[in-house]
């Protein structure tokens, strides 16, 4: 039997052990935390269960087939409810607008803010499915030659759907430049570590995937998945070993033979596949000499998401005329954008994304409060922002513009506070230059077959999974990586 070591207990990582685990390999996965879920983590203090990363999920259908792959069903044990808004927005000057996934619902909501203007949302929408379908086609799948991306009838598709536009143009064009609905329909870009402003139209998509695909929240948070997934791992006999940090991965003859950990203890393996964040793994556990392809040049050259800051509010009171979730654009949106992706400084009015998962799920926290989950996008560590001196500033933003949209006395209503910094995510994850999102952004040149591929060029033996790799950054993405890899490895083992 051969034996599998996957470094890193993220989602890619539990997924792709399952699924190796389910196909007859042996697999052993190691996690430098405490527990499981990488990105996908959680706090649980004093009555209140917060996800640390993502919050709600979209493409549900890949979280079905993850499942499905191992004889079992996500909806059987796991219970999601359906988002309906998606998001309330919140514009500078207090008004707000809510996307619907009931398109008659949502085509009022346009006309509210633009009458007559529904009819050119219909047509967004059309683009869009146009777009995921045609874009879908270079996610589940594995790369090997430049002609499985670039051929003549993708180049044909690429111009009928005007893919390769500016997004942030082009959905201003449908909607007239309507500037509050262009930021409610372009800013899903963010989502890749990309400003809407310098993102291809193709990422509409992601737009469309929301909006027309529907949005689901698991109850018990994001975390209750990663509970379930690490429940079935132990039951099928994977090897899950926390607070278990890798040091290096060990390579003999140009082949990864297995792993050593900062114990010192060497851990032997046939395959070694690596969750943790990709350029991290070829600097940080690859040594210099064996990496032909990716040398410390080449990593620094690419594009790297932006980052973000966490306030986790613990609240003694209830706020029904909440949504679940939204999103608040400062008045500047584009300066906001400028100072996260081009001048890499602290934005001077934050936009930023809402969650109030207690509206869906009152157990998270304590009877009669509310759990509040504050995400302001920021720069990453490339900035060398000082963010002892930044974290104060953009607390007190955040909880001015709290005091507008939810409740003018919200400070004197905190019971429980805790906030993530871009730092954090460096120190706790592994995280290059502390990004939120995912590691590297996802440009043309860092997507489809131009993103690093998941098997390594330069050393047999080491795969990887996660967005680091293709198809990239998102839940339902990581999801798919840990597929292709499953489907390389059995292929190549067969």
């Amino acid at each position: 039997m051969r034996r599998v070591l996957i470094i890193g207990a993220g989602m890619g990582g539990l997924a792709a052990a399952l699924r190796l685990q389910q196909k007859g390999l042996q697999v052993t996965v190691l996690e430098k935390l405490p527990r499981p879920g990488g990105r996908s983590n959680v706090i649980e203090e004093n009555g209140f269960r917060v996800d640390l990363g993502p919050t709600i999920l979209v493409m549900k259908s890949t979280f079905d087939e993850t499942y499905q792959a191992i004889g079992q069903d996500i909806d059987k044990r796991i219970a999601f409810t359906q988002l309906d808004p998606n998001y309330r927005i919140h514009y500078h000057d207090g008004t707000w607008i809510d996307l619907y996934s009931n398109m008659a619902k949502l085509a009022m909501e346009v006309e509210k803010v633009a009458p007559g203007m529904a009819e050119r949302l219909f047509r967004f929408l059309g683009e869009g499915a146009r777009k995921y379908e045609f874009g879908m086609d270079f996610v589940a799948r594995n790369f090997d030659h430049i002609t499985d991306l670039a051929n003549p009838t993708a180049a044909l598709r690429l111009l009928q759907t005007a893919s390769y536009e500016n997004l942030y143009q082009q959905v201003s064009t449908f909607f007239q430049g309507n500037d509050k609905l262009t930021k409610a329909f372009s800013f899903h870009s963010m989502f890749l570590g990309l400003s809407p402003f310098d993102a291809l139209a193709m990422y509409s998509l992601i737009t469309y995937a929301d909006l027309a695909r529907g949005m689901w929240y698991p109850m018990g948070g994001i975390y209750s998945i990663i509970e379930d997934m690490v429940s079935l791992a132990r039951e099928m006999g994977v090897d899950l070993r926390m607070n278990m940090p890798v040091e290096e991965i060990c390579i003999e003859q140009g082949r990864a033979v297995g792993v050593k950990l900062e114990s010192g203890e060497i851990l032997l393996a046939d395959i070694i596949i690596s969750n943790a964040d990709l350029p991290y793994t070829y600097r940080k556990l690859i040594p210099a000499r064996h990496r032909r392809h990716y040398p410390d040049r080449s990593l620094e050259k690419m594009h790297y998401a932006c980052s973000g800051y966490l306030l986790y509010l613990g609240i003694d009171r209830k706020y029904p005329d909440m949504r679940h979730q939204a999103l608040y654009f400062s008045e500047d949106y584009r300066a906001n954008l400028d100072a996260i992706f081009k001048t890499k400084t602290l934005p001077k009015e934050p936009s930023f994304h809402l969650n109030n998962p207690t509206i869906t799920d009152p157990g998270l926290a304590p009877e009669g409060h509310s759990l509040l989950y504050i995400l302001a996008p920021m720069p990453n560590l490339s900035a060398k922002l000082g963010w002892d001196q930044a974290a104060p500033i953009l607390r007190e933003q955040l909880l001015g513009q709290l005091e507008r949209i939810v409740d003018p006395d919200i400070r004197q209503h905190i019971v429980w506070e805790r906030e993530y910094r871009p730092t954090d995510f460096e120190q706790d994850i592994n995280a290059v230059l502390g990004t939120a999102f995912g590691s590297l952004a996802q440009g043309f040149f860092q997507s489809s077959y131009f993103r690093p591929h998941n098997k390594a060029r330069d050393i047999k033996g080491l795969y990887f999974v996660g967005q680091g790799t293709y198809p990239g950054i998102g839940m339902p993405m990581v999801l798919i990586s840990a597929q292709l890899v499953t489907e390389r490895i059995v292929k190549e083992c067969s």
